[in-house]
């Protein structure tokens, strides 16, 4: 059972999330906090979780430096944004700092639990809305991953989802995902044209 810890200062935001979480069939709630310092704390002396859900405007910080923290302090554990906001320059600062999944607030709530599913399987996450926003930026490409990276180098090689698999020693279906991430990034239909607007991204040489 995955387990999760929740960082937000509303305090009915967690409320929702618990049950649902709990009810999931994947994952639990092993601990919130409704402080940045309180998790901090929590985190250091329970250890961490598989997942932290960090609100990105927290009442004594900015979650986003948080972010890079925590991911600095705790590699392994996966940070999903869970936030109102959804600007590109936030999901481009915390895809930056470490996080692996960026979800808006008013979205479905059955959206945490598919994301902690991805992220678990070391996939990136954006939620619906944020893909809609990244289609119409202009320089969504910039937003990748290490793990997007390599997929795409090793796209760039000619390798197909079966050798990239074993290469990464993940899933099939994992290395599907992130070819779908990276096509819509780079809005892209065909291994060509992927490695042609990566190329013209500066992504690869």
């Amino acid at each position: 059972m995955i387990s999760i810890h929740i960082a937000d200062d509303h305090t009915m935001m967690v409320e929702l999330l618990i049950p649902v979480i709990n009810h999931s069939g994947i994952a639990h709630v092993t601990g919130f906090s409704f402080r940045l310092s309180e998790c901090r704390k929590s985190l250091a002396a329970a250890g961490q979780p598989d997942v932290l859900l960090l609100d990105i405007n927290m009442t004594d910080g900015n979650g986003i430096v948080f972010c890079a923290e925590m991911h600095k302090l705790y590699p392994q554990m996966k940070i999903i944004a869970l936030t109102g906001h959804d600007e590109y320059s936030n999901i481009l600062l915390m895809f930056k700092n470490g996080a692996s999944g960026y979800i808006v607030k008013n979205e479905a709530v059955s959206e945490i639990t598919e994301a902690v599913d991805a992220v678990m399987r070391g996939e990136t996450y954006i939620s619906r809305r944020m893909e809609q926003v990244i289609r119409k930026t202009t320089r969504a490409a910039v937003i990748l991953t290490p793990r997007e990276k390599q997929v795409l180098q090793f796209v760039s090689r000619g390798m197909s989802n079966p050798e990239i698999a074993r290469q990464l020693n993940v899933e099939l279906s994992t290395v599907s995902s992130f070819r779908k991430k990276l096509n819509l990034k780079l809005k892209a239909s065909n291994p060509v044209e992927l490695v042609n607007n990566a190329h013209k991204e500066g992504l690869i040489e």
